[in-house]
C-alpha cells in the first residue's frame, strides 16, 4: 500500500506539472498570434497607397469649361469695370463650379493678376480670408484675351483639404 500511495503522489505531481506546462504553452501561442496580427497590420499600413490630394486636372477642366463658355471673360470684364452685383454673381458662379470639383473638405482661394502691369486685381479675390491649413496645392490658368482683345491675365488658385 505505501508503494501505491507513492505512485499516486507521483502521478498527481506529474499531472500538476502537465497542467502548468499547458498554461505556459497556451500563453506563448496567444502571444505569438498577437505579435503576428500586429506585424500584419503594420505591413498593411506601410504598404497603403498615399491619399491622393491632387485635383489640378479637375480644376483645370472646370476653368477651361468656364473659359470656353465665356464666363471667365465676364469675370475679367466685371472685375475691371463692372458693378458689384455683376462681380458677386460671376464670383458665385466660379465659386460653385470649383467647389463642385473639390471634395467636401476642400477649400480654395482664387485671385487674378494683370500680366501687363503685374498687379493683383483687388476685386478678383474669391475666398480671400481663408487661411491655409496643411499641404496646399496650386494651379495657374492663363487668359490671353478678353472678348477678343489682347489682355493677358493669370488666375491663381490655391487649394487644400481640411483634415488631410
Amino acid at each position: 500500500m505505501p508503494n501505491l500511495v507513492l505512485v499516486m503522489n507521483m502521478k498527481r505531481g506529474i499531472m500538476n506539472k502537465k497542467g502548468q506546462l499547458f498554461i505556459i504553452e497556451a500563453f506563448i501561442a496567444v502571444s505569438v498570434m498577437i505579435i503576428m496580427v500586429t506585424a500584419l497590420y503594420e505591413v498593411q499600413l506601410a504598404t497603403q497607397p498615399p491619399i491622393e490630394t491632387g485635383y489640378n486636372v479637375e480644376i483645370y477642366d472646370i476653368l477651361t469649361s468656364l473659359d470656353n463658355n465665356g464666363q471667365l471673360d465676364e469675370f475679367l470684364i466685371a472685375i475691371n469695370s463692372g458693378t458689384s452685383e455683376d462681380i458677386s454673381s460671376i464670383k458665385n458662379l466660379i465659386n460653385q463650379a470649383i467647389s463642385g470639383v473639390l471634395p467636401d473638405n476642400g477649400v480654395f482661394t482664387l485671385y487674378c493678376e494683370n500680366l501687363v502691369t503685374g498687379e493683383v486685381i483687388t476685386n478678383s479675390w474669391i475666398n480671400e480670408g481663408y487661411s491655409y491649413t496643411g499641404k496646399t496645392m496650386g494651379l495657374d490658368y492663363l487668359l490671353l484675351s478678353r472678348n477678343g482683345d489682347y489682355a493677358p491675365h493669370q488666375i491663381h488658385i490655391q487649394y487644400w483639404l481640411i483634415g488631410v
